[in-house]
């Protein structure tokens, strides 16, 4: 069973997808912050990081930074700022918020497939 990460501030986004990932036979972990998103990556064997482009204090794209100089992971930057086109730096794919979740477990699969 992989394990996946879930980075978000807005618990209810955070809970649901959680939600969604465990009911498609994947252990979501939550993460409501940059410091529990790094607590929950060094103990647990993380295969994917999901993760909100806005966090408090610091972007998904700097917590990405930060998880994979700890160690190599593939990162999925959720993001609702239309102004965004392109994956920011440390992030392997970039899709937009709301994300529907068929086009989200298919993105998944294919950094799976992929790696």
């Amino acid at each position: 069973m992989r394990t996946i990460l879930v980075v978000d501030d807005h618990i209810p986004t955070l809970t649901t997808l959680c939600m969604i990932l465990n009911a498609n036979g994947y252990r979501a972990l939550e993460a409501a912050n940059a410091e529990q998103a790094q607590r929950k990556f060094r103990s647990n064997p993380i295969d994917l990081v999901i993760l909100d482009h806005g966090l408090p204090g610091v972007t998904g794209s700097e917590v990405a930074g930060i998880l994979k100089r700890i160690r190599p992971v593939q990162v999925i930057m959720l993001s609702g700022n239309p102004d965004l086109k392109a994956a920011p730096v440390n992030v392997d794919l970039l899709l937009p918020k709301p994300q529907q979740i068929p086009a989200l477990l298919a993105a998944m699969q294919g950094l799976f497939d992929a790696a």
